[in-house]
């Protein structure tokens, strides 16, 4: 799977990294859930294909998940997930209907708060993967702290614990990209802003004010004339340039005599360098 010294007996198990640079399949939690927890390991890059975007957390392992527990029941210790809820995450692609996902109650964890979930609360309907596709362009922290670099946010250890969420700059991929790097990366929001600067130029030479473009068709004919006017005084120049050699050289022609095919003297003909004759 693409890991990196976690079967080295030299390597300390502080150190050891996981899954480096591993993109999985899609896998649905009805069919796939053992399959994938065999595939997951501490420190994972989890990404949920929702509807019309995705979903990001950070694979923490076995967790004890003590919420809304009573004081005398046992706490249950399940594979979980920490993630930075969004107002707009929905497990169920249900278009903003209750979900169990803390991402979907914010009265009580606030928008954008970083919280500890059990991993099959947040993946519900949706299909997840592996997606440590950023460690092929920055290295990643060994697994161990990538867990303690999440788990820091969620207990309020880290100035991330008090960010707010915002979809630009400090979204859910933000956040694992951090807790795995050290870099806030979203690479769905760097598509997501290329495709508007596309459709930004070509909305704007779509309805480009009809001055402007008037005003461009004039530059464009102005430098064309120049061009000509530039070429046609070039050509000028060379034909006087011409014109004025020619002369030169009849003026400085020497004098051309005629003998008749019978060998007498015949009437000689200068032409002379005063004018001739």
């Amino acid at each position: 799977m693409g890991d990196d010294g976690s079967n080295d007996p030299g390597v300390e198990e502080d150190q050891r990294k996981y899954n480096v640079g591993v993109i999985s399949e899609w896998h649905q939690m009805g069919t796939d859930y053992r399959v994938f927890l065999t595939q997951l390991r501490p420190g994972d890059m989890i990404e949920f294909k929702r509807d019309g975007y995705c979903h990001w957390a950070v694979y923490i392992g076995e967790h004890a998940f003590a919420e809304n527990t009573e004081a005398d029941d046992l706490i249950p210790v399940l594979p979980c997930i920490v993630h930075r809820a969004n107002p707009a995450d929905n497990p169920e692609n249900m278009n903003g209907m209750f979900s169990a996902s803390k991402s979907m109650r914010k009265g009580l964890y606030g928008i954008g708060d970083v919280v500890v979930e059990p991993l099959r609360d947040v993946w519900r309907e949706s299909g997840a993967r592996i997606n440590n596709g950023v460690d092929t362009t920055i290295s990643p922290f060994p697994a161990q702290k990538i867990v303690e670099r999440a788990l820091c946010v969620v207990y309020g250890e880290d100035r991330q614990s008090y960010t707010p969420y915002n979809v630009l700059t400090n979204n859910c991929e933000h956040f694992v990209s951090w807790c795995r790097s050290g870099w806030s990366v979203s690479s769905q929001v760097a598509r997501r802003m290329e495709q508007l600067i596309k459709l930004g130029m070509v909305a704007g030479a779509a309805v480009l004010p009809r001055p402007i473009s008037i005003m461009g068709g004039l530059c464009l004919a102005g430098l064309q004339m120049m061009y000509e006017v530039r070429r046609s005084a070039s050509s000028q120049s060379q034909n006087g340039f011409d014109f004025a050699r020619d002369q030169l050289d009849d003026l400085s022609m020497p004098a051309v005599s005629f003998v008749p095919s019978d060998g007498q003297q015949g009437v000689e003909d200068q032409i002379m360098t005063s004018g001739g004759r």
